[in-house]
């Protein structure tokens, strides 16, 4: 390679130290206390490489496990950023941010996420932006993403969710656009993960309460609602919509699979809304969904639980009396489901009394239990009406035993308090019944059990559900988690345990989930192999920290004419057997040292296979052959040959994007058209323009190039606006030739005798 000049062998413990210093550079120094606020040894870890993510690339995730102080490391990473912060979070987290941005000293404001769905655009302060429960972003299409997008420019983005993949890989590149921009979409799993930064869920280092389950609790009651279900004529659709009869029957299983109570509310407004269809037709008119919802009752609860399930379509012109035949057969098919319902025994009588036994088994102990029906709580409220110490809290309100109660004063008792003591053992809550209302950005870690009532649809809930009760200074070691399992029939039809382990395969494989958040009839305990993306980077991190401190003389990194060459070998205690020679070694690319490794499937550079390459060069120092160091050089040097090709070819494609490439496009026509004696002085405007079409931009700045590029302007106006846009929304990011690619340090390593 160019500029090379000899290879240096040194001990294993130098190169290391030379490879650690390489990747970790200087890292930002944040302040172990933050005004009256103690950082933890991995918030200050976290917020380090948080700090180089966002001076890099002007973006990064934080996707540490629920309940760890996300909240105080993000404001650690703003006090690189000039002590101040704008705030975009939940309303009900509103209060909580104000008060931690005020005890850590910082300047900061707080918009909420529901006020951003109102707006066009909004101002931030000079500093860090950050997003909390970042995951509810995940929609490029919600007013919410257009809002937060727009208002992006340059200022840094902080995204923090703990579940920031929901369903689908595309709920991470949707968040990581926002920053990225459109490239997001392209990238691999690989890619993405840089961006995130998520430590190892081990129990040791999240310095969490250690998770008891989840405990499958199976119901004894036998409720065979299936075949009713399955043969309920489908609904007739309103005059503006299309109904998907199958979907519309898992959104009735589902509900089974909760509660007998929330498929008997589910009836009971599918009964009153064909009467208002009926009546309707009588009149002669053929109402549209939004006249239905007010006709029906207060609020839709399918429709609000199910929105994605209907899609709005207008609906030809159809005979009258062949509707109403439709309406009177799913309404006697709704009042036969109905009828079984009342003469078959209730399961939400077992489910009442299996509560009071947990109660029993967890004397002492405050328990949530987490549904996400309102009717299913309702009715276990209701049949727990005479045990002592129980609450109830939907979004309509709270109640115990005396009747209503506000949300704040039952929360204070499941909230981290000084005076424990205070709470008349008379007024104590023991079980307090929630939807999911609950399961976002609340502080509840005087329970120490959780119960799942029912499984939702999306496994992110589960772990928002466990991590109120599982966080940092927790009084409890323990935390045991219960989840009732679904009617066996219901299982079998709707598939819950597979369409969670999808959904949370997807999450598992980039990010990583916080333990064994399904029950065990849903899923296996993971092993350290299925550590996600972002975990296996955090592993990487932490042992390359490690390394920096080991040197036994002296490597200076500052000297890149020299390939620092270590041979280590195992031994049968350290390493499992490895049949062909590997390497790990430090790039630089661009400007930039990145990691590649082979450790006997080819060179690569994805996170398993370094954290893997790692783990095997903390072997014992090795006399090297020459065969040895010769075959992984020239590996080495046939990787970073074609990794030159990829970034021509790469940097070739960033402006090969639609809007970019027309941009482009317009430019070079700009210059044509222009008169002789005008082209010299637009030379320099055309060059800034097209700076401006293939810099780096978010997402808001992708939305407006597309704009801009097919603007009606004149010639010279739409150059000085382009360029104009560009010198206000491009992000800067720091690159060298594409030819600078050179090799730094490699430890080699070989089972042969």
């Amino acid at each position: 390679m160019d500029g090379l000049t000899h290879i240096q062998l040194r001990s294993a413990g130098d190169v290391r130290a030379r490879i650690g210093a390489a990747m970790l550079g200087d890292l930002p120094r944040i302040a172990p206390q933050l005004g009256a606020i103690q950082l933890r040894h991995r918030q200050r870890v976290a917020a380090e490489r948080l700090v180089v993510l966002l001076r890099a690339h002007g973006g990064a995730l934080l996707a540490e496990a629920v309940g760890v102080g996300k909240t105080f490391t993000a404001i650690a990473v703003a006090g690189a950023f000039g002590n101040r912060a704008t705030v975009v979070a939940p309303a009900a987290l509103r209060a909580m941010w104000l008060d931690a941005l005020r005890d850590c000293g910082f300047e900061g404001s707080v918009l909420t996420h529901e006020r951003l769905s109102r707006m066009s655009s909004f101002a931030c302060l000079p500093g860090l932006l950050i997003v909390d429960e970042a995951h509810r972003f995940r929609s490029p299409s919600s007013k919410r993403y257009a809002t937060l997008a727009a208002s992006l420019g340059r200022s840094p983005l902080l995204l923090l969710s703990a579940t920031p993949i929901q369903n689908r890989d595309g709920d991470l590149a949707a968040l990581l656009a926002l920053f990225a921009g459109r490239r997001a979409w392209t990238m691999s799993d690989d890619e993405r993960a840089r961006f995130v930064v998520r430590t190892s869920d081990d129990p040791r280092s999240l310095e969490l309460p250690r998770i008891n389950g989840p405990l499958p609790i199976a119901l004894e009651t036998v409720d065979d609602c299936l075949d009713l279900i399955v043969a309920l004529p489908p609904p007739v659709a309103a005059r503006d919509e299309s109904i998907a009869a199958t979907l519309l029957r898992y959104g009735l299983v589902h509900q089974w699979a909760s509660s007998r109570a929330a498929l008997v509310a589910a009836l009971e407004r599918r009964r009153s809304r064909g009467f208002a269809l009926l009546a309707a037709l009588g009149a002669g008119r053929a109402p549209t969904r939004a006249e239905l919802s007010a006709w029906t009752h207060g609020g839709d609860g399918l429709q609000l639980a199910f929105p994605e399930l209907v899609v709005a379509a207008p609906s030809g012109e159809e005979d009258p009396d062949a509707l109403a035949i439709g309406i009177d057969r799913h309404t006697a098919g709704v009042d036969a489901l109905l009828a079984h319902c009342r003469r078959t025994p209730d399961p939400d009588d077992e489910r009442a009394r299996l509560l009071t036994h947990l109660l029993a088994i967890h004397r002492g102990e405050r328990i949530i239990a987490f549904a996400q029906y309102s009717e299913t709580v309702s009715a276990l409220r209701r049949r727990l009406a005479a045990v002592p110490g129980i609450a109830a809290l939907t979004a309509r309100g709270g109640w115990i035993a005396s009747g209503r109660c506000s949300r704040r004063a039952i929360l204070a008792q499941f909230e981290p308090s000084r005076d424990r003591a205070a709470v008349n053992p008379a007024e104590r809550i023991d079980l307090l019944l929630a939807t999911d209302l609950l399961s976002e950005g609340l502080n509840l870690q005087e329970a120490s059990v959780v119960v799942h009532l029912d499984l939702p649809w999306n496994p992110a809930k589960l772990d928002q559900r466990v991590g109120r009760v599982r966080r940092l200074g927790a009084r409890h070691s323990v935390v045991t988690v219960y989840s009732f399992a679904p009617p066996a029939r219901a299982e079998r039809m709707l598939a819950i345990e597979q369409r969670l382990r999808d959904k949370l395969s997807v999450a598992a494989r980039t990010i990583g989930v916080a333990g064994g958040i399904l029950p065990s009839f849903v899923t296996t305990p993971r092993s350290p192999a299925d550590q996600g993306l972002a975990e296996q980077t955090g592993e990487i991190d932490r042992m390359l920290r490690e390394w920096r401190t080991t040197s036994s003389g002296e490597a200076d990194p500052s000297v890149t004419n020299t390939i620092l060459v270590a041979s280590v070998g195992r031994s049968a205690e350290q390493l499992p057997a490895c049949a062909v020679a590997g390497f790990l070694a430090v790039v630089r690319e661009r400007g930039a040292p990145r990691l590649i490794a082979d450790i006997g499937a080819g060179v690569a550079n994805d996170p398993r296979t370094i954290r893997e390459a790692v783990v095997r060069a903390t072997a014992l120092d090795r006399a090297p052959t020459d065969r040895l160091i010769r075959g992984a050089l020239e590996r080495v040097y046939a990787y970073l040959q074609s990794s030159r090709g990829r970034a021509s070819i790469d940097f070739a494609a960033a402006a090969s994007a639609r809007s970019r490439r027309a941009a482009l496009g317009r430019i070079a026509q700009t210059l044509a058209r222009a008169p002789r004696y005008r082209r010299a002085a637009l030379v320099q405007l055309a060059d800034a323009a097209r700076t401006a079409a293939t810099a780096p931009l978010g997402e808001g700045g992708e939305r407006v190039l597309e704009l801009l590029a097919r603007a009606d302007l004149p010639d010279e106006a739409w150059l000085r606006s382009l360029a104009a846009f560009g010198e206000a929304n491009a992000r800067a990011v720091a690159t060298a030739p594409v030819g600078d690619v050179e090799l730094f340090a490699m430890i080699v390593w070989s089972d042969d005798p």
